[in-house]
């Protein structure tokens, strides 16, 4: 509150004898009299004149001040508290206050006040009391209408006071306050930045079209890039060759780089060279070499001084010899079951395949029969193409499984690089499948040079990734075989599987993508093998023809089917090698050990 206010602005006895005429009084006072006993009177605010004053019975004359008081104040001592009982507001009153008339002034006398602001003070207080707990500490501003409807009225105290004029000014204590402005701050931040995101999005859009459009032109420039650089070789040579062109001024270092080529294979062949030669000493020291292997020896061993001049096809123009049937961990291995046919039935070619569109590789199918006897035959001329072989095999079966197939492998891998003659006319590649297909042999001949393929064992199992890695791969190859001016056959695929696919059913388009001959004109024969928990009805859809699709027998263990399909590998791709650098591009199959066909498995 404000400082003290006193109304009474002089008190004085009456005079008894007073000489001449009496105190005037001011227009704003109104004179009051008393008496000794405490009666209060007010004569129309005038004073007494002499003459009444001699005879009177007053004894004090009291000068009211009838003027309107205008004070404010600030409920601090006694807050108004919001309606959850801790916030409390901050309120600041604005007021009149004065005496009411001659009988107003009579009562404020018969009062005694010195002071009437506590009186105002706690009148408002008490008008107001409990007036907070309606409102929330946010709706300050309901509580400041809901103050001044109740003090809109003048109020008249029986002390002779009328208190009227009344503003009250309402706003939440200072904790309150700077919760609501960060409620503000907040709301004008979301609504400043939904104005903004409209034109945000607009800019990401935008951007995210000329992105779109230089990327399309990066993958045309990329695309033209590859196409003009189709026709050279992917190996060491032709990838220098393309550093040359790409960067013209460093002749230097293509050179260096064809000399380190160079010098890496000469040291590499003389390597290769040197074991050769001390595995023969070896074998001679021994004893272990007999006159019927001298020749078989003689021909590995030029063929190895051979490479170390660069060359990759022995010097010795000898028939190659014959391989075993049976490897050192196999059992021997019998006769192999040629695809049956009807009775005095000449080979029959495969159906003739759809012509590829212009500019995709011619394939030449291989020529699938079953051989039928003949007195006499003139010897026909070494096959010149390629024979392409992929052997995509499960790694996720267990160890003892993959440790049958990496045997295998490595069988395979010693046959045929001891063989130049039978692997002139093959390329050997090898992938291993699980959730993801990885290469483990890149397509190329298999020479004593090219390291042995290694299986190893992950999870899950995608043929849908298998199939697209297949499909990209045979492009890639046939038109890098195709560079080299020879002709190419259909490629042959093996297909190992020794569980059910992860995706179900949703290999089926990448499949029909890869084998369709129309759409696909690199689309491979498919010869799929099953084992383990392998379906044989799956086993079927894959198989391209149904003599190609084998199912293991349901008592052999994963181990023993894994050693049986190994074997057939070895036996299969060696013949057919065999054939081939004979002149006869027939292929055969057998079934593998313990394995019958797909379809009499359904």
């Amino acid at each position: 509150m404000t400082q003290p206010v006193s109304l009474i602005v002089n008190q004085s006895p009456v005079p008894r004898f007073a000489v001449g005429p009496t105190k005037a009084r001011e227009p704003h006072l109104a004179v009051v009299y008393a008496t000794a006993s405490g009666e209060v009177v007010c004569i129309d605010g005038r004073p007494l004149s002499p003459g009444q004053q001699v005879f009177s019975r007053y004894r004090t004359r009291y000068e009211v001040d009838m003027r309107p008081q205008h004070r404010s104040a600030v409920l601090r001592n006694n807050p108004l508290v919001s309606r959850d009982g801790v916030h409390a507001f901050e309120v600041t009153l604005s007021f009149t206050f004065r005496v009411d008339g001659w009988k107003g002034a009579e009562d404020f006398v018969r009062a005694g006040l010195t002071d009437p602001l506590p009186l105002v003070h706690g009148h408002l207080i008490s008008l107001f009391h409990g007036a907070g707990q309606l409102f929330s500490i946010e709706d300050s501003f309901g509580l400041q209408r809901h103050l001044n409807q109740l003090c809109a009225a003048p109020a008249n105290l029986p002390q002779g006071l009328v208190v009227d004029g009344c503003r009250a000014s309402v706003r939440p204590d200072t904790k309150a306050l700077a919760f609501l402005e960060s409620l503000i701050d907040a709301d004008w931040k979301e609504r400043r930045d939904s104005a903004e995101h409209l034109p945000a999005v607009g800019g990401a859009h935008r951007g995210g079209q000329l992105d779109a459009i230089k990327q399309s032109y990066e993958i045309e420039s990329t695309k033209r890039q590859a196409d003009s650089f189709a026709g050279m070789l992917t190996n060491s040579e032709g990838l220098i060759r393309h550093y040359l062109v790409t960067h013209p001024g460093d002749a230097a270092g293509a050179f260096e780089m064809s000399r380190q080529l160079e010098a890496a294979r000469m040291a590499t062949a003389e390597l290769q060279n040197q074991r050769a030669l001390g595995l023969f000493q070896v074998m001679a020291e021994k004893g272990l070499i007999v006159a019927g292997d001298l020749d078989l020896l003689r021909q590995q061993l030029t063929g190895q001084v051979g490479m170390a001049t660069g060359g990759h096809v022995p010097l010795s123009a000898t028939a190659p010899p014959a391989l075993p049937g049976a490897r050192p961990w196999d059992a021997p291995a019998t006769a192999p079951a040629q695809l049956t046919a009807p009775p005095q039935q000449t080979p029959a070619p495969m159906p003739p395949q759809q012509q590829p569109a212009p500019g995709q590789p011619q394939m030449y199918e291989p020529t699938l029969v079953v051989p039928v006897q003949s007195d006499a035959a003139p010897a026909p001329a070494a096959f010149s193409g390629a024979a392409l072989i992929y052997l995509v095999l499960d790694e996720s079966l267990d160890r003892g499984c993959l440790d049958e197939l990496n045997r295998g492998l490595a069988s395979l891998h010693s046959a045929l690089s001891g063989a130049p003659g039978v692997s002139a006319a093959l390329r050997l590649c090898v992938l291993g499948m699980a959730a993801a297909t990885e290469l483990r042999l890149p397509l190329d001949t298999v020479l004593p040079s090219t390291r042995t393929p290694i299986l190893t064992g992950r999870p899950g199992l995608s043929y849908a990734h298998a199939f697209r890695t297949l499909q990209a791969l045979l492009r890639q190859d046939v038109a890098l075989v195709k560079t080299q001016r020879t002709q190419v056959l259909r490629p042959i695929v093996f297909f190992l599987t020794g569980g059910v696919p992860d995706e179900g059913i949703g290999w089926r388009s990448a499949y029909a993508e890869l084998v369709d001959q129309g759409g696909n004109s690199v689309a491979p024969h498919m010869i799929a093998l099953g084992l383990g928990s392998a379906e044989a009805s799956t086993v079927r859809v894959l198989a391209t023809r149904p003599e190609f699709g084998f199912m293991a027998a349901p008592h052999q263990d994963a181990a023993s089917a894994a050693h049986s399909v190994a074997a057939f590998l070895r036996d299969t791709i060696v013949g057919y090698g065999q054939r081939l650098g004979a002149g006869d591009p027939q292929f055969t199959l057998a079934a593998p050990d313990g394995f019958r066909s797909a379809e009499d498995a359904l």
